[in-house]
């Protein structure tokens, strides 16, 4: 990695730099001083907000597909590399993964069907990554949703569909990619491949379930709450095989291409994240730079 760069990225807060210590630099950063930014604090605090943050998850007043709540909050704290204790958010994760069904799903949003888990996913890859990939209920629904692939290896939105859908692949993928039975299966080589090869067709304007490649997919932006290029690339990280594939390279050489001198702008900002760098267009983002680094690293 370009020191140059690293050492940019370690100039910035706190948390940015725990970050860049704990997974670009395989160190072992205290994360106390991270979890006391300010910034970090306010999203903190925004977790336990009854409107926003997991009170409302619970009660399932909220959706992944909009930004400034728990299922992004979390995500962006897991991200960094924190664990619930660093927050002192057991008890909501347990709260969470105490709602399993019989089944070993999850129904997290009002009329959502219990097999639908594309947005389950979301959340439960979260708190997998915040210190309970190990957990029994977090291992019963992994086990549920491999045993839930379709005929061709991924997963899909309707029971009647036989083909996987991009978005549902992508979360999914996200979950299984913390454990390393699954990163080298080869049982998932058509799940990834169905992603691989939408990209490839980008100039077909092939659409998958409704999901196609566009301006906003190859958009950086954080958190990618939709289909996105910057997601897509840090999942299909996680498995050595797919970063070997022409499509993967393909599509990280098209991310790079937007660099000013190793640094990356957001180009699709949120405001619920104007205290990040990434809620921002004007400057370069430490923060979109680090995902970038972090895939690249996993792919070398």
């Amino acid at each position: 990695m370009n020191k140059e760069i690293t050492n940019w990225l370690l100039e910035g807060p706190a948390w940015l730099k725990f970050a860049v210590e704990k997974q670009l630099l395989a160190a072992d950063p205290n994360p106390g001083i991270a979890v006391n930014d300010s910034a970090i604090i306010k999203l903190r605090q925004r977790l336990d907000d009854n409107l926003l943050g997991l009170p409302a998850l619970k009660a399932g007043r909220i959706s992944a597909e909009t930004t400034g709540n728990a299922y992004w909050d979390l995500f962006f704290l897991a991200d960094i590399g924190f664990a619930a204790s660093d927050l002192n958010l057991n008890h909501y994760m347990d709260n969470i993964l105490n709602r399993q069904s019989n089944d070993g799903t999850y129904s997290l949003d009002h009329g959502m069907a219990h097999d639908y888990f594309c947005l389950s996913a979301i959340l439960i890859a979260t708190i997998a990554r915040m210190g309970y990939s190990d957990d029994t209920r977090v291992k019963r629904f992994v086990q549920t949703v491999w045993n839930a692939r379709c005929r061709d290896g991924g997963w899909h939105c309707e029971e009647w569909e036989n083909t996987g859908c991009p978005m549902d692949n992508l979360n999914v993928l996200m979950l299984l990619g913390q454990y390393g039975q699954y990163i080298n299966n080869s049982e998932l080589n058509e799940a990834i491949e169905l992603l691989l090869k939408h990209w490839e067709r980008r100039e077909e304007g092939w659409r998958k379930d409704g999901f196609g490649i566009g301006r906003r997919f190859m958009s950086l932006e954080y958190p990618t709450i939709k289909y996105g290029i910057l997601r897509v690339l840090d999942v299909l990280s996680l498995f050595p095989a797919a970063t070997k594939k022409p499509g993967f390279k393909t599509m990280l050489n098209f991310v790079q291409e937007k660099s000013t001198d190793g640094r990356y702008f957001a180009e699709t900002t949120s405001d619920a994240y104007t205290d990040f760098d990434f809620g921002q267009k004007k400057e370069p983002s430490r923060w979109i730079t680090f995902l970038i680094s972090r895939v690249e690293k996993r792919a070398c």
